[in-house]
């Protein structure tokens, strides 16, 4: 491509940029936004992106409020931080503390951090403004002081974080500190004890420990991404000196969408699906023209690049996400290949979903989401054809599509770079998410043997279990709200802090609920939380895995809050439906079981409302339930 040709193709997408949020389709927004920036990842495309989605109407796009502390300039990182957060369907508010001022922002009760109320802090602190003697002070004068002066900076650190968190429920993103570029001994580095390169990583290990003492803080990996690009590229010394802005302009677009990947996974946004190419992406060659033993796949290249691919793909499968195949081939081919090749790292049973034929490839993807019951915006679509891809786009712009790059040993970071599948906690139900499906498949193959669908509840030998969250499940409840969108009443999202603040309130009622069945154990699977508001008990959050919706587990969840309700001496059990364009199977929750419509009082959605006294919910007679308050 030309450099004129690359030019008008950027226009292009520009105006499809401004078209697309002048008619409210927040999915074509994204997808044009990711698409511009992957063209030109400059300042200046970062800058009108973020002006462009200004001036989108109303309701285009989630707001979000981030919050910028830090030791530097960082006012640099707005433009490209908003401008990536649109690619999620973002539209991000910052606040830009003062130059040096995060000590003073976290500790004032009354400072514009605390005023702005946001929905995520990053804290963003040199190692020099840290723990200066490591860094300007080295070698130390004193001895070996090195294991103090550590201690001291991740005893202010932990300082900082404790009065943050007593002060804000906010999740809060912590830099980790990146070593000197140029080591102060040289080659002697460590040689006559602890070097500046060991006591800046023990520092970066303490700020860890600190982070897992407090609920909701997550360490950003800055060290490794300086690492990454390497320490020349990443700084900009002149900038460094003359505005205390020692991060590259070209390096900036980088850092927004390493913090991207905190800010998709608060806001719901972690895919849960990678739907796979098979010819070109799994195995090199065309299986079929050249066959089984055709394929290029092994030990040598490029078939080594191939299983490189597959063995990134199957540390994805362990970590929780799906995996399905959108191909163009005959599908007996493809089941005996699998059956074949033994030495494939991928297997048949690692694929949930498999669509192999010659109908359009956008045609599979809504087959594989509606089979496994998530959106088209949790798919990710892998695919080495550019054809494909675009077409794919066009179709269905919610479905993320990865155009794979000409060379094979590229692939890993395609798949990865973006971080598309990156979450804040990973929970047994995440490990085991292959197996739970499976679950879920025995159970629907039953509900279509049996003539009635209470024959099918009674078969499926229910055990709902109710529980208070407690340290165990902190996260798995933090993870649901998260990731949630279906069965979820009100789509409201909460980090860990916020949740475990809540859980040691008297004044809420904060449960996980765990199914089990005859296949085996689902997992936590629900949430609820309520608050005592008056004479009511008013439901915050309610939502359920869209793996058990349709059970009657919602009617326990119910039926479970009236009875906490009317043990606080209270008369009526209040909830909101908030629509969203996921939410339709929630929609019907209160109606079918007796409440009543009732104005919603200010907040979002629709209100309504249960009198206790008349109230007959039960817990279904198909289920066992057992409750651990």
């Amino acid at each position: 491509m030309t450099d004129s040709d690359r030019a008008a193709s950027v226009e292009a997408l520009r105006a499809e940029l401004t078209a697309a949020g002048a008619s409210g389709d927040i999915a074509s927004v994204a997808a044009t936004a990711r698409a511009l920036l992957r063209a030109d990842s400059s300042i200046r495309q970062a800058s009108f992106v973020r002006k462009a989605a200004e001036a989108f109407p109303p309701g285009v796009g989630t707001p979000f409020r981030v919050a910028l502390l830090s030791s530097f300039s960082i006012e640099f990182l707005r433009d490209p931080l908003a401008a990536h957060a649109l690619t999620e369907g973002l539209r991000l508010e910052t606040y830009v503390a003062g130059f040096n001022q995060f000590r003073q922002e976290i500790l004032a009760p009354d400072s514009g951090l605390h005023r702005f109320r946001p929905d995520v802090v990053i804290l963003a602190v040199e190692g020099e403004a840290l723990a200066p003697a490591l860094y300007d002070g080295f070698p130390l004068e004193e001895g070996d002081r090195g294991a103090e002066i550590v201690a001291a900076a991740a005893g202010e650190v932990r300082s900082l974080l404790e009065a943050f968190r007593a002060a804000s429920a906010a999740p809060l993103l912590l830099h980790d500190v990146a070593p000197p570029r140029w080591r102060a001994l040289g080659i002697l580095d460590g040689r006559e004890g602890p070097g500046q390169g060991a006591l800046v990583a023990a520092l970066n290990a303490q700020l860890r420990e600190e982070a897992r003492r407090v609920p909701g803080v997550h360490v950003v990996d800055y060290a490794g991404l300086v690492a990454e690009a390497g320490a020349a590229a990443w700084h900009d010394e002149r900038m460094a000196l003359y505005a205390r802005a020692p991060i590259a302009q070209a390096m900036l677009g980088r850092l927004a969408r390493e913090h991207l990947k905190y800010l998709r996974a608060l806001a719901g946004r972690t895919r849960k699906c990678l739907v796979l190419d098979l010819d070109n992406t799994l195995w090199g060659g065309v299986l079929g023209e050249d066959g089984p033993e055709g394929i290029r796949y092994g030990a040598t290249y490029p078939g080594s690049a191939f299983r490189r691919f597959q063995q990134a793909v199957r540390t994805l499968h362990r970590r929780g996400v799906l995996l399905a195949v959108a191909s163009k081939n005959n599908l007996a081919d493809v089941e005996a290949l699998f059956a074949a090749r033994g030495d494939f790292v991928l297997t048949r049973g690692h694929f949930a979903a498999v669509e192999a034929h010659w109908e359009p490839k956008e045609a599979s993807l809504r087959r594989i989401a509606a089979g496994l019951n998530i959106g088209l915006g949790h798919l990710v679509f892998a695919d080495d054809n550019p054809a494909e891809c675009a077409r794919v786009r066009a179709a269905l712009p919610a479905v993320t599509v990865i155009q794979l790059p000409p060379r094979p040993e590229d692939y890993v970071a395609a798949l990865l770079e973006d971080g598309f599948f990156d979450g804040l906690a990973m929970s047994d139900e995440d490990r085991r998410r292959g197996a739970l499906y499976a679950q879920r498949d025995q159970a629907e193959t039953l509900r279509r043997e049996l003539a009635s669908v209470e024959d099918y509840y009674r078969q499926l030998a229910m055990t709902v279990e109710i529980a208070s969250v407690d340290a165990a499940s902190l996260a798995r409840a933090a993870q649901l709200t998260q990731k949630t969108n279906q069965f979820n009443a009100t789509t409201v999202r909460a980090g860990e802090a916020e949740i475990a603040a809540r859980a040691a309130d008297p004044a809420w009622e904060v449960a996980t609920v765990r199914v089990t069945d005859r296949f085996g154990d689902n997992g936590i699977v629900g949430l609820v939380m309520a608050r005592a508001d008056g004479d009511a008990l008013a439901i915050e959050t309610f939502l359920l895995s869209c793996r058990v919706i349709g059970r009657t587990v919602e009617t326990v969840m119910l039926a479970h809050q009236a009875g906490r309700a009317r043990a606080r001496g209270l008369a009526r059990l209040r909830g909101r439906i908030v629509p969203t364009a996921k939410n339709e199977p929630v929609r019907d929750l209160y109606a079918r079981h007796g409440f009543r419509e009732r104005p919603a009082e200010g907040e979002e959605g629709t209100g309504w409302e249960l009198e206790l006294a008349t109230a007959t919910l039960e817990d279904p007679s198909w289920l066992t339930v057992v409750r651990r308050d």
